[in-house]
């Protein structure tokens, strides 16, 4: 199993601008208490485990988290099924607020420093995997269309279909191709599919798992974007992490829970794990003074060494401590 070291200069500001990211909090909050009422939610067991005990909980924008006892896995529940997200991303004033002028004011330098990086990351495993000249792709549970427009540059001669759309393809400001996890068409003709954060919004990731697998060919490859809880930021800053946002943000596994997924399903080979994450270490920054935690951290961080710095950061991906996960999984034959 590969783990990749990576080093990018993507800053968090420049993709959530302080002022939009408040305004879309100040939206979500409103959504959350208009279009997912207690009553209609559903109580959830963790995700992994099954297990229904947790040794802890806590709350964000008034819905519940918790966190499982043997993987520390993290969690919405009571959580909307799939139907009822639908329908929340369909009315959400936050997420229309997302597409319409967060993503066109931040949309170069997503496209810059996350988009055509992963996507790049994808090509690399998919010449080496994939031999048909007009593969076929599916992104599943996609919340924007940056990268489908960006992989038809990439990979000209493929189709690529969206399935299980999160948003509303008359925005996009051209056609894209949606399809229906239900639909039998996508049975084992895939080549390979995109989960980007797609686990992490799932009311049911190993239904999800399953479903890709039946899609897939022999062989075809799935890439995987997600949050880990065992990551240094979740471990440092806990509960007051920004990362918790709900519904988008359902399960938050850690790196052994997303394993331990992966193995139940007994359907994939892991390719690659790594945590390449280069935000946990700013993000923990942000709020130093704020945090109860070991004055080594404080040493370290107020140092402002940026040697230093680094090679912390290249020790937290070197051993898949960062709080962002990517993973390349193939289809058993």
């Amino acid at each position: 199993m590969e783990h990749a070291v990576i080093h990018s200069d993507l800053k968090k500001q420049e993709i959530n601008p302080q002022p939009l990211l408040e305004k879309y909090f100040a939206l979500l909050n409103k959504d959350i208490k208009k279009l997912l009422e207690s009553e209609s939610l559903q109580t959830a067991s963790c995700p992994v485990t099954g297990e229904r005990e947790a040794c802890g909980s806590f709350r964000k924008m008034n819905m519940q988290y918790q966190i499982s006892q043997s993987l520390a896995n993290i969690y919405l529940s009571p959580r909307p099924d799939l139907n009822m997200l639908k329908l929340f991303y369909s009315w959400s004033t936050a997420h229309k607020f997302w597409l319409t002028e967060l993503w066109p004011q931040t949309k170069k330098i997503r496209e810059k420093k996350i988009i055509l990086p992963q996507l790049g990351w994808s090509q690399g495993f998919i010449s080496q995997y994939i031999s048909d000249e007009k593969p076929i792709f599916a992104e599943f549970l996609p919340t924007h269309w940056g990268y489908y427009h960006i992989a038809h540059n990439i990979w000209s001669e493929a189709e690529y279909f969206l399935i299980d759309t999160l948003f509303d393809p008359g925005i996009a400001g051209r056609e894209v191709s949606a399809l229906d996890l239900k639909d039998n068409t996508v049975s084992a003709t895939l080549d390979a599919v995109f989960l980007f954060e797609a686990l992490d919004r799932s009311p049911d990731p190993s239904g999800v798992l399953k479903k890709v697998a039946n899609a897939l060919k022999p062989g075809g490859l799935c890439f995987i974007t997600c949050l880990l809880s065992s990551g240094f930021e979740m471990q440092v800053l806990g509960q007051k992490s920004e990362v918790f946002v709900p519904p988008e943000r359902m399960n938050i596994l850690s790196y052994e829970g997303m394993n331990t997924l992966i193995k139940n399903s007994d359907l994939f080979e892991i390719l690659e794990f790594s945590t390449p994450g280069v935000l946990d270490i700013p993000n923990v920054i942000d709020q130093l003074y704020q945090l109860n935690i070991p004055a080594f951290f404080h040493y370290i961080f107020k140092r402002q060494d940026m040697e230093l710095i680094n090679s912390f950061q290249n020790f937290l991906q070197m051993n898949c401590l960062g709080t962002f996960g990517r993973l390349v999984l193939r289809k058993n034959k």
